[in-house]
């Protein structure tokens, strides 16, 4: 019985995408162009009669756009939503003994095993 019996298929660790847009990069797109749109709006630069605002916004989103892009290359998959996740808990880096830890089997040389706390400080 070595073959599978249910056939695992490569849809399953599909990237859900909106128009080629991860859902983190369409977040970062709508983030930056609020972001750039209010700063911008307030400036109200004008070239004679004609207003830059939407003009400037655009152009500038797409270089902070495309810098986002460039920063995640290379990154995880889902990094915005794991940072924002991490900052969100922030009890969860603190460094403490952990009393209730899963033992851990240590199986000696003479073939014998031993059940021990992973952290041998916690011993008594």
């Amino acid at each position: 019985m070595d073959e599978l019996e249910s056939p695992v298929y490569p849809e399953i660790d599909k990237v859900m995408s909106f128009y080629g847009f991860e859902m983190d990069d369409l977040a970062m797109l709508l983030i930056i162009f609020w972001l750039v749109e209010t700063i911008i709006g307030q400036a109200r630069p004008h070239l004679g009669s004609v207003d830059l605002t939407l003009y400037l916004t655009i152009f500038v989103t797409g270089i902070l756009f495309a810098a986002w892009r460039g920063f995640k290359a290379g990154k995880p998959r889902h990094l915005l939503e794991d940072t924002l996740g991490l900052l969100a808990e922030p009890e969860v880096m603190v460094v403490t003994v952990d009393d209730r830890i899963r033992p851990a089997y240590l199986i000696e040389p003479s073939g014998r095993i031993g059940i021990a706390p992973a952290d041998r400080s916690a011993r008594r």
